[in-house]
């Protein structure tokens, strides 16, 4: 069976944005260790002239720290192109669950869990559904939080594992999910780096926002949608409230 990676990343409301996303794609672990590593360290080597240049989309947007040499127009174009023309060569599938959260407060208070647990509950039968799809072993890549915010979120995972889901049994998800991991931002890991990208990207579009070097319209194209395309606003980027 082959191997997939589903790398996730958050956005939060603002006053621009009333929606929480859990948001991320989904690579083949040889795809993303052979082809996109050394492609993004290029655009790295090329623009900032080192590749341990951490890659953080609010930094980039306000051309913070290593990213001050983006206030020039040509290398922020420059920069931008080469991660879109980087993603449009290489296969993944994009994965996301938002909702207004004022909307879920009225509804039902302040619940059992946080927001980002919500999501990820909905989001591991989107990715299940991947799995079985496309036959193979999925696992799970999550930037680090506090060590209680990381247990919690491992706990809906085994409990996944544990006891299934409203559409999936345990004994079939055991043979697809494998594991979850937390990773530190200082570990550089390109991956999760592309993740903060798309949760941003995917609600700037949701919002009617421009949407500049058309990075959310590349993401909306690689939503999942199953093997007859259709069905995205459920399997792909699905809104829960």
């Amino acid at each position: 069976m082959d191997e997939y990676i589903l790398f996730l990343d958050e956005t939060k409301p603002n006053f621009k944005n009333p929606y929480f996303c859990l948001a991320g794609f989904c690579i083949k672990r040889s795809d993303y260790e052979n082809v996109l590593i050394p492609k993004i360290n290029k655009i790295k080597k090329e623009i900032f002239d080192d590749t341990s240049v951490i890659f953080h989309y609010n930094d980039i947007k306000r051309n913070k720290g290593a990213f001050t040499v983006l206030k020039d127009d040509g290398m922020r174009n420059k920069f931008w192109q080469s991660i879109k023309n980087t993603l449009n060569d290489i296969t993944f599938s994009v994965f996301g669950v938002y909702y207004e959260k004022e909307a879920m407060t009225e509804v039902f208070g302040n619940g059992a869990t946080t927001q980002y647990d919500i999501a990820f509950r909905h989001l591991l039968d989107n990715y299940m559904h991947f799995c079985i799809e496309n036959k193979a072993h999925g696992h799970i890549c999550i930037e680090s939080r506090t060590f209680k915010e990381n247990m919690l979120l491992q706990e809906i995972f085994y409990n996944y594992l544990t006891h299934g889901s409203s559409y999936y049994q345990s004994e079939v998800i055991k043979k697809y999910l494998t594991s979850i991991g937390f990773l530190i931002k200082g570990d550089n890991c390109i991956g999760l780096q592309i993740a903060d990208i798309i949760p941003v990207r995917l609600m700037r579009i949701k919002n009617g926002l421009s949407d500049n070097y058309k990075l959310g319209d590349l993401f909306n194209s690689r939503l999942y949608r199953t093997q007859d395309q259709k069905y995205e606003n459920i399997v792909g980027l699905r809104k829960i409230i």
